[in-house]
C-alpha cells in the first residue's frame, strides 16, 4: 500500500511540473521558471534512475562506516 501511495504521489508530482512547464512555456512565456522547471525535473528523474544517489538505510545517531 506505502509504494502505491508513492506513486501517486509521484505522478501528481509530476503532473504538477509538466503543468508548470506547459504555463511558462505556451500559456505565458517566462523562460526563467521554465528553465527552472526542467532543471527541477531532470534532477528528480536522475535522483531516481541512479540508485546510487539514494540515501542508504543507516538509523539516526549511528555512524554509517566500521572504522
Amino acid at each position: 500500500m506505502k509504494i502505491f501511495l508513492q506513486i501517486i504521489v509521484n505522478l501528481a508530482l509530476y503532473g504538477y511540473f509538466l503543468w508548470s512547464l506547459y504555463r511558462s512555456t505556451i500559456v505565458e512565456w517566462d523562460p526563467w521558471d521554465a528553465f527552472t522547471v526542467v532543471f527541477v525535473l531532470f534532477v528528480a528523474i536522475v535522483t531516481t534512475l541512479m540508485p546510487g544517489l539514494h540515501a542508504s538505510k543507516t538509523s539516526p545517531g549511528t555512524y554509517p562506516y566500521d572504522d
